[in-house]
């Protein structure tokens, strides 16, 4: 689903895996690191590990991911690459256009992806294979810069859902 993978696989290891990352999209005046952070953090965490010596004493796969089109900014909808992970992705997404009237398979064609039913269901996860998922976020907007504090929690999480409307009259 155009989403990027690394994974550091230990040693005979059998435990589940630790996904880090975030999107690589971002939506207008969301800021530069609105998601590109968190890909970037999960990187640098697994070369410092590497860096000093540390990455071969990890017991569990870790795996970086950048998920593609989470924001909806090209197909005007919303966590294709997560959803894609999760196997909650419908097989007509692939029909979906951009505003230029590609559809989401065949940008995947484009880039050496033949995407189908069964092609999706190659892209999903096992849940017994996860153990957990880790996400470093940056919100950049002018809350907290309005009330002076230089940093927040973040206590909830929003959703999206994208409509598209059509008028028959």
């Amino acid at each position: 689903m155009g989403n990027i993978h690394g994974r550091f696989e230990p040693s005979n290891s059998t435990d589940k895996a630790l996904l880090i990352g975030s999107h690589m999209d971002t939506v207008i005046d969301a800021g530069m690191y609105d998601g590109a952070l968190g890909i970037i953090c999960a990187i640098s965490a697994l070369k410092v590990l590497r860096v000093t010596g540390k990455l071969q004493r990890l017991t569990r796969p870790v795996e970086v991911i950048a998920f593609s089109d989470e924001e909806g900014v090209r197909f005007q909808t919303t966590f294709l690459g997560s959803a894609a992970v999760a196997g909650i992705l419908p097989e007509s997404i692939l029909q979906v256009s951009d505003k230029s009237g590609t559809t989401v398979q065949e940008a995947l064609r484009l880039n050496s992806f033949e995407a189908s039913a069964a092609a999706l269901g190659q892209v999903k996860y096992s849940p017994e294979s996860v153990g957990s998922y880790v996400e470093v976020h940056l919100e950049q907007g002018p809350v907290l810069e309005a009330l002076r504090y230089p940093l927040g929690v973040v206590k909830g999480i929003a959703g999206q859902t994208r409509l598209k409307l059509q008028s028959w009259w």
